[in-house]
């Protein structure tokens, strides 16, 4: 298929970047753009979570607990963060 288009200033950039941060020819971005695209419309169509998502529940960044107290200002008693790495602090 043979595809002409006009695209504005910012589109023109933006598309140049996304051919150099990929090193691919243009056919090439396009295409990925239309498949991560297609990917995308799929996973929501099917109430998959996203790529990203199911990295950070992998990781256990997602999570929830139940309380009944403010939370934003009880946290530090409510939480358990003897697992968390870095500097003790007093």
């Amino acid at each position: 298929m043979h595809i002409e288009a006009e695209l504005d200033d910012v589109y023109a950039e933006r598309l140049l970047q996304l051919q150099h941060r990929l090193q691919k020819p243009l056919v090439q971005v396009i295409t990925t753009a239309i498949d991560t695209t297609l990917a995308q419309l799929n996973s929501e169509e099917n109430d998959q979570p996203s790529p990203l998502y199911q990295a950070f529940e992998e990781a256990g960044l997602i999570g929830c607990i139940e309380t009944d107290e403010q939370l934003a200002t009880t946290y530090k008693q409510k939480l358990d963060f003897s697992h968390k790495h870095g500097r003790v602090q007093p």
